[in-house]
């Protein structure tokens, strides 16, 4: 990243960790606080109680893949404190829990857990507000529950959150911060909703059990968490399939791979340019990464291999690769659907003269229409048998060229001013600078098939 880019990133950052800790700071200390009357030993344990809870739970971590973010179920016992305690014991447990957790166990830099402190005693602090707005109560003595309290706590702890680090993740990394909520939250914001009724429960059974009933929820935390594991669990085979397939098109073609694998990228920039969510991000990037498995077939190696022009027979057989990689992906039941939909109909063009159905415009799923692009830039911006590779300027022209026939206009005019395929090319075309290019012999024309 340039060094006017990181300036900006820090000054970013510096403003957003401002302001979580000016208002923790406000939710603090502007209202008015009920200090635990130092006799009753009963909730002193309490406090002490869901103190230690809540750092054994967020301790008890799972670790997500997306920008090296920690999931738990902490929140189970911060929002029993709510009900439990007045104001300022909620935040406090957070407070203390998270600087704990992670300066100890995690080994966070400071200012990680500043960060994870602040946000957490802002998200628990207003909701704790909105609680006490909405008329919820509060004791360890009588258990008493309400809820629209309940659900405003909930949903603010959860919307600030979840906000304020899918902020700090898009400053930090470009990512938007749509991409970032949803990458997040994702799958398991169901199960966070759900997973909090888990705290009422708490507080009934501490209320009525004290310790005792606290301890009758460790096996349905352990549950909750164990969930968590199988839904991440679910992604991480997702995505060692998916490597397995690519890694096969590298033992049969190094080429096929290593251009399925900047087909993804810039899939996903182009993707992510169009302000599409994350699930239609990784809906597309998957569909790239695998758009030209079927030529681990062996009808297509001598065709590949070929570095004349095609003949109508064997452009009629290099066809059928999208069927055929589409049939293939259909094999993982997870891939079905729109990956395989995008697959399919990567070469449809946008006049409807492409294959295998000739769909056109608005018919093409949006996710081919982008591979379609994505696939043709790397074919035109890399070396091949018949052509060196184009500058990026000279490609831009071709897709200019091709504009509204082969290629989807608003796409087109997406790519010419993407500043995530120029970044992406930049490395690549870095190194052909010296070259100088050759007649434009476009790939589609000349091969019959783009990629």
């Amino acid at each position: 990243m340039p060094a006017a880019g990181q300036h900006a990133t820090r000054l970013r950052l510096s403003a957003l960790l401002a302001v979580l800790t000016a208002v923790a700071g406000v939710l603090l200390l502007v209202p008015s606080w009920v200090i635990p009357d130092a006799s009753s030993a009963r909730q002193w344990n309490a406090i002490a109680a869901l103190t230690i809870t809540a750092i054994l739970c967020d301790a008890w971590f799972l670790r997500i893949s997306f920008a090296n973010i920690y999931s738990s179920v902490v929140f189970v016992p911060l929002f029993a404190s709510v009900a439990l305690f007045n104001h300022p014991v909620p935040m406090l447990i957070s407070g203390v829990s998270a600087a704990i957790v992670e300066t100890l166990v995690r080994r966070k830099p400071v200012i990680r857990v500043w960060f994870n402190t602040a946000q957490f005693m802002v998200a628990l602090g207003l909701g704790a507000l909105v609680y006490d707005a909405l008329g919820g109560t509060s004791s360890v003595e009588v258990f008493s529950f309400s809820l629209l309290p309940f659900v405003g706590l909930v949903l603010t702890f959860f919307i600030v959150n979840q906000g304020s680090v899918a902020l700090a993740v898009a400053f930090s990394s470009g990512v938007s911060v749509r991409e970032s909520w949803d990458r997040i939250g994702g799958g398991a914001r169901l199960y966070d909703v759900l997973a909090s009724s888990l705290s009422v429960l708490l507080v009934f059974l501490y209320v009525r059990l004290q310790l005792v009933g606290l301890a009758l929820l460790i096996l349905p935390l352990f549950l909750v968490r164990q969930l968590y594991q199988m839904n991440l669990q679910l992604q991480t085979e997702l995505e060692e399939k998916l490597e397995l397939m690519v890694k096969a098109m590298e033992a049969r073609d190094p080429y096929t791979s290593g251009h399925s694998r900047r087909v993804a990228e810039y899939a996903s920039a182009l993707a992510r340019d169009l302000g599409l969510s994350a699930r239609d991000v990784d809906v597309i990037k998957r569909a790239a990464l695998l758009h030209d498995v079927g030529k681990i077939y062996e009808e297509f190696a001598p065709i590949l291999r070929k570095e004349s022009k095609l003949s109508p027979e064997e452009r009629i057989v290099m066809q059928s690769h999208v069927v055929r990689s589409a049939e293939l992906v259909g094999t993982v039941a997870r891939l079905r659907g729109t990956v395989l939909e995008v697959i399919k109909h990567h070469h449809e063009n946008f006049d409807g003269s492409g294959y295998p159905d000739g769909l056109a415009a608005e018919q093409i799923p949006i996710g081919a229409r982008i591979i379609m692009i994505a696939d043709t830039m790397d074919a035109m911006t890399t070396d091949r048998p018949y052509r060196k590779a184009l500058t990026l300027q000279t490609a831009l022209e071709e897709l200019n060229k091709y504009s509204g026939r082969q290629f989807d206009p608003r796409l087109v005019e997406l790519v010419s001013k993407s500043p995530g395929i120029r970044r992406l090319l930049g490395p690549q075309l870095a190194s052909y600078a010296a070259q100088r290019p050759s007649t434009i012999v476009p790939a589609w024309a000349r091969r019959g098939v783009t990629g």
